[in-house]
């Protein structure tokens, strides 16, 4: 091969006809060895070409040669080139009037076409073309559906055989010259000599330097992992018939290429069913072409009475198949049913996007398996290979006496998802008849949970961050995010939007609902699934789960068995958490599209900054021109001023705290304090106080918005809301003395120190005259101070009448008052009566003047209650008394005494 660059063929050129993986690689790689110029490249194609060319290859070709440049470009490869092969011209033979035709415009240009078909194994063709369509993501492209990838197998070889019959009739006309691939080094040279004027020694020599070469490279080999007690049970046998079925299963996905790895217990060895089983796999292994090897190991003897060490024996079974040569390792058991007749394809695919999106070599990462049994979760993680090079095994060495037999499995899945390597696998499809989630089904063994997993996995992604360095891959790394949603009403109306809210490519995120009500979950799911059947709770998570998940993003739904409420419901959910924050949402409110692109792009700017602990979104409350006198109520009452803190930037920096309704956390050990009242209320301060501590900062996101309609109902259901709102924060009092100052006594206080007194004085009338004229005086104080009182109006962001205004500050009082009672009614009920008179800087210390201001409004508050008591004592107390008596005597007909 020392000649010199042979020369292009003068006036011809080799038009290889030849199917799609038929051997065209070996041809091209043998003409570029001589020196001429060959074209091989796929073009660019529409989803709907793609799928023409699959469907109904001559209807494409026949649409693709009616454009009016069609014609001209391939004319135009053929002038430059002495060999194409691929793209359009494999598909000419579907059509052989626009052969004939290209044949005739070329012999117009003075170029003569030869005609060549290389053609293979049809099988062999199937598959290569199979492993093709998955190394390219042609199925996505393609925009196939899922019955359409089920059937894509028949539907390459329903193509491949129509290819085979039109190039047979072309060689029966004399058209083309066929190309069995199996004899490539005998009568290839022979053939290629009669059409390019080449001799044959010298495409001999080509060929035998090139060899068969294939565009694919070897198919990855998927380790299955399987260990169980076999015993010599007449159940021994339905076990050995699990396991050949599943593999039966496995092998329905016709690319499949696996290796299975068996655990056996060092006191089973011997044992009939076991030595059947072995002997059952070994055959299969020798027998079925899909099964590239078998392999056994013996657990470690144990007593039967310690626990099952399954994640050891996971390790060792690891191990061993990545030795042996697998690519990725997956755990099943012979309870497994797999669902996908392609699920070998949709993994290898998921390992080649990640291969190809982090630049790093194919076998990185943890694409998991879709357990319907428990959906949402990773019950069956595939690790790739290069994980063992990391790690040199599968649980890091110092973490391998944490995992006993759970939590292995979503721990491996975690160590990925900060590199946005361990992806949901959602059409590779499977059931676990036993073992899974805890609700579902009861496993064969004590489960025993490794502590403290979801802390420490962020510690150990560390090597596969130096790895991913080493070997040049992409340094991109995701921030793992949790939406944890407590919902007690069970609205789809306001978790759907929550649910699909759009996510940014550097988030990866994850929704986690807690339902606090399994009446209403139960309701909505029967509901959803139109049945009227009982559901077990399981069964309804799992339907609202799927109906939340429709938007494509990843939801978990959980129920707690009793109404916990909402502390412990956010507890549970960050319980279920593992990811590096968390955001706090609400079930009642609609948040923009972008909220976590606002919340991601400020977690951006301050992830390395470890004294921000958090971020508070804003919280807004609708306003309109028709907007209720109870809600402007609300609003110029101030007890909406913290939902929509973020917002109030010109007050200070950084806020104490935020509520819960929209508020982003740094992980924490922390928890809400479920001492709290069920329905909230100072639960958000408490949590937001205890994770800054003395030196942590909230950061306001002010573009990170929901909207947060009113609560619903009358006045006196407002009223109710406020009351027991306050029950609970009165309880930060005695936990925040620091942010605790004393005050005069407010209406309400002042009410439950006199009324006694008054009762006990045998005056209960005074009280009648109390309540309103105290009401009078909190609300004049409150007018007095006009730039005060307009501020409140401005709230509204609308024009209203004056006397709308004046009324909504009146009921804003009086919601202020109840708001008061509660909180007092809390002290009571908690025996804090240190706490009365006290009050609680909201403000947490960023706005020095606050205390001093409020108790300042409060003594002249107090001021006018007092003159009010002395002025009924005063004026009326003697008439009072009169009148009293008068009307006790009337309806004892006693005679009543002249005023």
């Amino acid at each position: 091969m020392a000649e010199p660059r042979a020369s292009r063929l003068e006036g011809i050129c080799v038009v290889n006809v030849g199917h799609y993986r038929s051997g065209s690689t070996t041809l091209a790689g043998a003409a570029t060895l001589l020196g001429l110029n060959v074209y091989r490249k796929f073009p660019d194609l529409t989803q709907e070409q793609y799928q023409d060319i699959l469907h109904d290859p001559e209807k494409a070709v026949t649409k693709y040669f009616s454009t009016p440049d069609a014609m001209d470009f391939l004319l135009g490869i053929i002038k430059e080139h002495d060999l194409v092969c691929d793209g359009w011209f494999a598909l000419l033979a579907h059509a052989p009037h626009w052969l004939l035709k290209l044949e005739k415009e070329a012999n117009q240009n003075g170029i003569h076409l030869k005609f060549v078909a290389s053609v293979r194994d049809p099988s062999a063709t199937i598959q290569s073309e199979l492993q093709h369509w998955v190394r390219h993501g042609l199925e996505a492209k393609a925009g196939l559906s899922h019955e359409d990838r089920e059937k894509l197998p028949l539907s390459l070889k329903i193509r491949t055989d129509k290819h085979l019959e039109s190039i047979q009739k072309l060689k029966e006309q004399g058209k083309v010259t066929i190309l069995p691939l199996e004899e490539a080094d005998s009568i290839w040279p022979k053939e290629l000599t009669k059409v390019s004027k080449l001799s044959e020694e010298r495409w001999a020599e080509a060929f035998k330097t090139v060899g068969k070469k294939n565009a694919n490279p070897p198919l990855p080999i998927e380790g299955i992992l399987l260990t169980m007690r076999i015993g010599n049970t007449p159940q021994s046998d339905t076990m050995i018939r699990s396991v050949e079925r599943l593999l039966d299963e496995l092998e329905q996905d016709s690319l499949c290429r696996y290796m299975v790895v068996l655990a056996i217990d060092a006191d089973e060895e011997s044992s009939d069913g076991t030595q059947d089983l072995l002997q059952r796999l070994h055959s299969r292994a020798n027998s079925h072409y899909q099964m590239h090897s078998f392999h056994s190991i013996i657990n470690e003897d144990r007593d039967n009475t310690q626990l099952l060490p399954l994640c050891r024996i996971w390790e060792n079974m690891a191990v061993k198949a990545w030795e042996e040569g697998a690519d990725w390792v997956v755990l099943l058991g012979d309870d497994i049913r797999i669902q996908c007749s392609y699920h070998y394809r949709a993994i290898y695919r998921s390992f080649l996007e990640i291969s190809e999106r982090l630049k790093v070599p194919f076998g990185f990462g943890s694409p998991w398996w879709n357990d319907t049994t428990f959906p949402g979760f990773p019950t069956f993680p595939c690790i790739g290979k290069a994980h063992y090079a990391i790690f040199r095994g599968l649980i890091p060495p110092h973490r391998r006496g944490v995992f006993v037999n759970q939590d292995l499995d979503p721990y491996l899945q975690c160590l990925y998802l900060k590199f946005k390597a361990a992806p949901l696998v959602s059409e590779a499809k499977l059931s676990n008849d036993t073992g899974g989630n805890v609700g579902a089904s009861q496993a064969r063994y004590q489960r025993i949970e490794a502590i403290g997993w979801r802390d420490f996995v962020w510690e150990d992604i560390d090597p596969i961050r130096q790895h991913i360095h080493r070997i040049d891959g992409s340094a991109d790394e995701a921030l793992v995010l949790d939406v944890i949603v407590p919902s007690y009403r069970v609205r789809l109306e306001y978790l759907e939007p929550i649910c699909s809210l759009t996510i940014p490519d550097y988030l990866c995120v994850q929704f986690i609902i807690i339902v606090d009500n399994v009446k209403k979950l139960l309701q909505v799911a029967r509901l959803l699934s139109d049945t009227d059947r009982e559901l077990s709770i399981h069964e309804a998570e799992r339907i609202l789960e799927a109906r939340l998940s429709t938007g494509n993003n990843r939801v978990r739904v959980r129920c707690n068995r009793n109404n916990v409420g909402a502390s412990a419901s956010r507890n549970r959910g960050l319980d279920e958490s593992a990811a590096e924050f968390f955001l706090n949402l609400d079930d009642d409110l609609i948040p923009n599209s972008d909220l976590l692109e606002h919340y991601g792009q400020q977690l951006l700017r301050s992830v390395s900054d470890p004294t921000v602990v958090g971020l508070i979104g804003l919280v807004h409350f609708p306003r309109h021109p028709e907007l209720p006198l109870k809600y402007a109520a609300v609003l110029m009452s101030y007890l909406t001023f913290m939902f929509e803190i973020a917002g109030r930037t010109d007050m200070y920096d950084h806020p104490a705290w935020g509520v819960t309704a929209n508020i982003l956390f740094r992980r924490t050990p922390v928890r809400f304090d479920e001492a709290y009242a069920k329905t909230g209320g100072g639960e958000d301060v408490d949590f937001s106080l205890r994770v800054a501590g003395n030196e942590g900062k909230l950061i306001p996101v002010p573009r990170a918005r929901v909207v947060h309609p009113f609560w619903e109902g009358s006045v006196w259901n407002l009223g109710s809301h406020f009351f027991n709102w306050a029950i609970g924060d009165g309880g930060l009092l005695s936990r925040f003395p620091k942010y605790t100052y004393w005050s005069f006594p407010n209406l309400s206080e002042t009410l439950f120190a006199f009324i006694p007194m008054a009762l006990l004085a045998g005056c209960p009338e005074k009280v009648i005259f109390w309540i309103p004229l105290f009401v009078l005086v909190d609300v004049i104080v409150d007018c007095s101070n006009r730039d005060e009182y307009m501020h409140r109006c401005s709230l509204l962001k609308h024009e209203r009448h004056p006397l709308f205004y004046f009324l909504a500050h009146i009921l804003a009082n009086i919601y202020v008052v109840v708001l008061e009672c509660g909180r007092l009614w809390g002290h009571l009920k908690r025996w804090n009566l240190t706490c009365v008179c006290h009050r609680f800087d909201w403000h947490c210390g960023r706005l020095p003047n606050a205390p001093c201001n409020f108790r300042k409004r409060e003594k002249l508050k107090f001021t006018g209650f007092c003159i009010m008591m002395v002025l009924v004592e005063l004026l009326v107390a003697n008439n009072l008394s009169w009148s009293w008596k008068a009307f006790a005597l009337r309806g004892s007909n006693e005679t009543c005494p002249a005023f």
